[in-house]
Parts: C-alpha cells; structure tokens; sequence
C-alpha cells in the first residue's frame, strides 16, 4: 500500500486519477480535504489489489473479479473486467503476464505476449507496470534472462572489436606517418651528401 501521509492534494488527486484510469472509473479534480483524498485513493488502490488477485485464478475465480467491478462500475461498463473466456485452461491473464516479468521480459513485451494468448483482454500498460510492480515489494521479480545477458555480451563485444579496429587503424596511420617523415629525412640527407661531394670536387679540381 502507498504511503500517502506526506503527500500533497494535488499528487493524492494525480495518483488518485492514475488508478482511476486502470479501474475506468471518471477522474476527480479536487477533494474536501486530505483526508478524504487519502481515503479515495486507499479505496482504488484496495480495489485494484483485489482485482489483480482474481485474475490470478481459474473460471471461479472469474466471478469474484466481475464481483469487485461491479463495485466500480454499472451497466454495460463492468462487462469489460469480466474475465470470463479471456483465459487459458489454466491460466489468468495475472498470472501469464507475471510469469513473463519474471522470465526477464520487458514491459511493452509481456503486454504483447499477453494481448497474443488474450486477444480480448482489456490489459494495458499500466497493468503491466502494476504486475512488475506488486512482484517487485514480493521480492520475485528476478534480473536479466540468460538470453539478455547473452545479448548485452554479444553488444559489448562487438563494441570493444569496434574500438579495437578504430585503435588499430590509428595505430597504422602513425606508423605510415612516422616511415614517411623518416623517409623524407633520409631524402634530405642523400640530398645532402651529394651536394656536399660535388662540392668537394669542384673544389679539388
């Protein structure tokens, strides 16, 4: 649950309005007091616990989240957290997009997963960050895959052999540049000796 004592009116109202876009529940611009704002948010936030439970379980399970919308909203509106015949055999949209967290995948993957297997599904990005999150404060969020840790290897390498060539050409441009001046300087100096003997031979002639 958040900590909601040293928050100010208008960060209650945004978190408020942010939970209220997840649940489609109509935005709030203003509260009595603090304390009202706190209660508002506490209660979507209780709300949005409970419905990420049920989707957790099987078809049983299915009824109880219709349950707590119903809560939230009327008519025709709460069909759409009705989770009934969005699920595998086994498995709720909860728990398949969790699964997927803990693999290592990322946000926009899991949902892209989830909305493959779910087509119907009303789960978004929010959802998503809201899965993450509840696994994160359980401690099962897990790092990396070994695919990504291969990935980021695979990056760094090719990084490093990048730089390796940039240093070497470098290296081979000084070199050509340093045989070229030492070239010059030989140039000179022949140059030299033979005008320094057709001196001394004129002058001995």
């Amino acid at each position: 649950m958040t900590d909601l004592s040293g928050k100010s009116m208008s960060e209650l109202i945004a978190l408020h309005n942010e939970l209220a876009s997840k649940l489609r529940v109509n935005p709030v611009t203003e509260f009595k007091n603090l304390k009202a704002a706190r209660t508002a948010v506490t209660e979507l936030e209780n709300k949005m616990n409970q419905a990420v439970e049920t989707t957790e379980t099987t078809d049983a399970g299915a009824a109880a989240v219709e349950g707590v919308t119903k809560h939230v909203l009327k008519g025709d509106d709460a069909q759409k957290y009705n989770s009934s015949g969005k699920r595998g055999p086994n498995q709720g949209v909860g728990s398949f997009a969790k699964e997927l967290i803990v693999a290592g995948l990322s946000n926009a993957d899991v949902l892209t997963k989830v909305m493959t297997k779910f087509p119907n599904a009303k789960t978004s990005k929010g959802c998503i960050a809201f899965y993450r999150t509840a696994l994160s404060k359980a401690g099962k969020e897990t790092g990396p895959t070994p695919e990504q840790l291969r990935k980021q290897a695979e990056e760094l390498i090719a990084k490093a052999a990048s730089v390796e060539t940039a240093q070497k050409a470098a290296a081979e441009a000084l070199a050509a540049d340093e045989a070229a001046k030492a070239e010059a300087l030989a140039d000179a100096a022949a140059t030299k000796t033979t005008s320094e003997q057709a001196f001394d031979a004129a002058v001995a002639a």
